[in-house]
C-alpha cells in the first residue's frame, strides 16, 4: 500500500509499505530514503505517537494514510540509548519472528546492561586507553 509522509517543516514523500511492517522498519526505510537517522524520527497519525514495536495496521494505517514525521534534534554529546536496541532488533529480525526477536533483544539488552554495570573503574580506564590508542 502507498502512504504519504510529511516531514514537519520539510519535504513530503510517498512510500510503498506493508500493513504488517513495524514502525521501526518504516523508520529504517525513511532513514535510507530521506537520510534522517532512525533515533531522530517520531511518527504521528491522528495526533498519536507511533511506537516502534507496533505494526502499522495497529494504528489503522491504510492506503493513502498521511503520517506526520517530527524530526528530533539530538545533542551530539548525548549517547544514543536506543541505537543498540534498534540495531539488535534489526539484526535479529532477519532470523526470527517479531515476538521472538523482541524477546531476544530484551534479554540481550538486560545482559548488556548487567555486564556494563559490573565493570570496575580499572576496566573502564583500560577500555578508554585502548580506544584512545586506536584513534591515534
Amino acid at each position: 500500500m502507498k502512504i504519504h509522509i510529511k516531514v514537519l517543516q520539510g519535504q513530503e514523500c510517498s512510500m510503498e509499505v506493508s500493513s504488517e511492517m513495524s514502525v521501526l522498519e518504516l523508520k529504517e526505510q525513511v532513514s535510507t530514503r530521506l537520510k534522517i537517522p532512525v533515533n531522530q524520527q517520531k511518527f504521528l497519525v491522528s495526533g498519536k505517537t507511533l511506537s516502534d514495536e507496533k505494526n502499522l495496521d495497529h494504528y489503522g494505517v491504510k492506503e493513502g494514510t498521511k503520517l506526520i514525521l517530527a524530526v528530533r534534534k539530538i545533542d551530539d554529546g548525548a549517547p544514543d540509548v536506543n541505537h543498540l536496541r534498534s540495531a539488535a532488533y534489526t539484526f535479529l529480525r532477519r532470523f526470527y519472528s517479531d515476538p521472538e526477536a523482541r524477546k531476544i533483544q530484551e534479554e540481550f539488552i538486560k545482559s548488556f546492561h548487567k555486564s556494563v554495570n559490573s565493570l570496575s573503574l580499572d576496566d573502564l580506564e583500560r577500555i578508554a586507553t585502548m580506544h584512545i590508542n586506536e584513534v591515534k
